[in-house]
C-alpha cells in the first residue's frame, strides 16, 4: 500500500502535499514505484494519511507537471516515469571520463607555497585593533547619504570617480606617481589586478620574470607562464643578472621586497625601466608596503619614472586599514587602460560601491592620513621591539638587517639549518611563520619570514625564547 510508505511530519517547514509529492517521487526514481502504476485515488490516499483530499490532489498536480504522472480513461492516474529519470539500485557504468581541470585550474587550485599552521606572527594580516572603527563608519554613513543615481545601479566599473580622483590626488603626492583618475582601475585585490594583466597581455608559452625570493601570490596569479627566476639582493632584483630575453611580464616589490624586506635601490630601478623599454615588457609594480616605510629618503614609485608606459603599479588598503574591505588599485598605462577597464568589466573585477565611497570620504577629509601617521608609529615600535628580542635571545644563530619598513621581517639562519622543521614545530605552538626556503622557485636560503603587526610583549617574550631554544 502506498499510504504505507509515506511519512508526514504535519507542523514541518514543508507543505504536506510537497512532502507526499516528494516522497512519491523519490519512490519512483529509485525503482520502489513501477511505471505504469495506478496510484491511489486522491480520496483514497487521503484518508489513509489523514490529511485532506484537496492536499492529495495538489500533490498529483505537481507530479502531473513534470509528466510523471499521467491520466487515463476513468480518472485513474498512473505514474509515467521515464528511463532516462529513474535510478537503480546497481550502480551506472558511466562512458567516457568525468570533467577534469585545465592547466589553469591546476596553477590557480594548488597549494600556495610557505603555507603553515598557526595564527600569531603569520604574514599578510594588520592588527584589526587598530582599526578606525568609528572614523570608518561615519564615512560609510556619509557614503550611504551621498551616493545616488548610477552610482547606485553599475556606475563606472573601473572604480567610483570620486576615488579615482582623491587616489590619483594622493598618489602623486605621497609616491610621486602622477596617473589620469581615468587610468586608475579599482579592483578588489592586488591578486585581481595581477591576473587581470596576466589574462590581457599573456599567452601560453610567454614567460614572465618573478623576484626569487618572492611573493607566492604572484607565482599563483602567473601559475601557467613559463615563470623565470629574477634575483633579489640587498638593492634589491637585479635585472643585470638576467639573460637576453623577451619577458611578457617582469614582476616587482621595489619598495618593501617580500619576503627581504629590501628596498630597491634608484639605479636598480632605473636599469629594470630601461631593460622592460628595450624589450617590450611591461613591469608590473606591487608597491608593497610603501606607506609603512620609516628609513632613509622617501623613494619615489617605480611608476613615476616610466615615460613611456613601461609599468603599471598595483596598491591597496589591505595592510593599512583591513583585507576585508576588498579594495586595493592599478595605475594603469594610458595605451592599456581603455582595453583593461574593458576587461574588468567582462570579468566583473569590480570592488563594492559603498567600501569605494567611504574610503574616498575617508582619504579626502584627512583621516586616513592621521590614521597612518598614528599606526606606524605602533607597528615601527612592534618591529623594533621583536627584532631586538630576537637577536638577543638567539644571538649568532640569526641575521636580521635594520628594518625600514613594513608589518614583517625576514630572519635568516646559518646554511644547513632545516627552517621547515622550525618552522613546523613553532606551528604546533601557535606561530604562523613560513619557512624563507619556501619562497624560492629553486633551492632557498634558510630562515623564517615573521609578521609583527600583531606582536604584542608576550608574544614576542614567547616568540623569542621558542625560537632560541629550536636553534640551541
Amino acid at each position: 500500500m502506498l499510504a504505507e510508505r509515506i511519512t508526514l511530519v504535519p507542523q514541518g517547514r514543508v507543505p504536506l502535499a510537497e512532502q507526499i509529492y516528494r516522497q512519491i517521487r523519490d519512490l519512483a526514481r529509485h525503482g520502489r514505484l513501477p511505471s505504469g502504476m495506478a496510484l491511489p485515488s486522491s480520496r483514497a490516499l487521503a484518508g489513509q494519511l489523514g490529511v485532506s483530499r484537496n492536499t492529495v490532489s495538489a500533490a498529483y498536480d505537481l507530479l502531473r507537471a513534470e509528466d510523471l504522472v499521467i491520466t487515463r480513461p476513468g480518472a485513474v492516474a498512473v505514474l509515467n516515469i521515464p528511463a532516462t529519470f529513474a535510478l537503480t539500485d546497481r550502480r551506472v557504468q558511466t562512458v567516457g571520463r568525468p570533467v577534469s581541470l585545465a592547466p589553469a585550474g591546476h596553477a590557480l587550485s594548488a597549494p600556495l607555497p610557505a603555507t603553515v599552521e598557526g595564527a600569531r606572527l603569520r604574514p599578510g594580516r594588520p592588527d584589526p585593533r587598530l582599526f578606525p572603527r568609528d572614523a570608518w563608519a561615519r564615512a560609510l554613513r556619509r557614503a550611504g547619504r551621498t551616493l545616488s543615481g548610477d552610482a547606485l545601479l553599475y556606475g563606472d566599473s573601473h572604480g567610483l570617480a570620486a576615488l579615482r580622483r582623491v587616489l590619483a590626488r594622493t598618489l602623486a603626492e605621497t609616491r610621486g606617481l602622477h596617473v589620469d583618475p581615468e587610468h586608475l582601475l579599482i579592483l578588489p585585490t592586488v591578486r585581481a589586478g595581477l591576473g587581470l594583466l596576466a589574462r590581457c597581455l599573456c599567452a601560453d608559452g610567454d614567460s614572465v620574470w618573478l623576484e626569487e625570493p618572492g611573493y607566492p601570490g604572484a607565482m599563483q596569479a602567473f601559475g601557467t607562464l613559463r615563470r623565470v627566476a629574477l634575483p633579489v639582493d640587498g638593492n634589491g632584483a637585479d635585472v643585470s643578472a638576467m639573460p637576453q630575453g623577451a619577458p611578457r611580464l617582469i614582476y616587482v616589490t621595489p619598495s618593501h621586497q617580500y619576503p627581504t624586506g629590501t628596498r630597491m635601490s634608484l639605479s636598480r630601478r632605473l636599469a629594470l625601466v630601461a631593460r622592460a623599454r628595450e624589450c617590450g615588457a611591461l613591469v608590473v609594480e606591487d608597491d608593497y608596503d610603501s606607506e609603512f616605510l620609516w628609513s632613509g629618503r622617501p623613494v619615489p614609485a617605480l611608476g613615476a619614472l616610466a615615460e613611456a608606459g613601461e609599468v603599471a603599479t598595483l596598491g591597496t588598503v589591505a595592510k593599512s586599514l583591513l583585507p576585508g574591505l576588498r579594495l586595493a588599485w592599478l595605475a594603469a598605462p594610458p595605451h592599456l587602460a581603455p582595453a583593461l577597464i574593458r576587461a574588468q568589466t567582462s570579468l566583473g573585477l569590480m570592488a563594492n560601491v559603498h567600501a569605494q565611497a567611504a574610503l574616498a570620504d575617508f582619504m579626502d577629509g584627512g583621516q586616513y592620513r592621521r590614521h597612518l601617521e598614528r599606526i606606524s608609529r605602533i607597528y615601527r615600535n612592534r618591529g623594533e621591539a621583536l627584532r631586538g628580542a630576537l637577536l638577543a635571545h638567539c644571538g649568532n644563530h640569526v641575521a636580521i638587517p635594520p628594518l625600514i619598513g613594513g608589518l614583517h621581517m625576514a630572519v635568516r639562519f646559518a646554511p644547513g639549518v632545516d627552517d621547515v622543521a622550525v618552522s613546523t614545530a613553532l606551528g604546533q605552538a601557535g606561530f604562523g611563520v613560513p619557512p624563507l626556503s619556501q619562497f624560492y622557485q629553486g633551492r632557498g636560503s634558510p630562515g623564517l619570514v615573521v609578521a609583527f603587526a600583531q606582536a604584542d610583549e608576550a608574544t614576542t617574550r614567547e616568540f623569542a625564547t621558542r625560537l632560541a631554544q629550536l636553534l640551541a
